[in-house]
């Protein structure tokens, strides 16, 4: 009978063992969980994505190099003239002088939620 109780008691210890090691865990796993969202939070990461893609359009009259790049230039770039030289180099124009009909490659921006 003793070894019974004693069998019992051991079984009984090695369970209540087991499960705050289990609790212990997932409590760990939940700590590292939210440390990891708010520094990813914190360096800019979230739901929202913004993605950059090229396309080709064609000049119109009365259409300056400038005015283009004013209304199509992307959050990357600080300055309309910083973006006014990317779009010369993407272009191999060597002013900015552009000519109707001509087509011009520009970089635009579309921001998409991840569910």
């Amino acid at each position: 009978m003793k070894k019974r109780n004693a069998h019992r008691n051991k079984t009984k210890k090695c369970i209540r063992n087991f499960t705050a090691g289990v609790i212990i865990f997932l409590c760990a796993c939940m700590t590292f969980g939210g440390v990891f969202m708010v520094s990813a939070h914190e360096n800019g990461l979230s739901d929202e994505s913004i993605y950059k893609y090229y396309k080709s359009i064609e000049i119109q009259p009365g259409d300056t190099l400038w005015d283009i790049a004013e209304e199509t230039m992307t959050s990357e770039y600080s300055s309309t003239a910083e973006y006014v030289q990317v779009l010369k180099e993407m272009n191999n124009l060597k002013s900015d002088d552009i000519q109707y009909g001509q087509y011009l490659i520009i970089a635009y921006e579309d921001t998409n939620f991840i569910p």
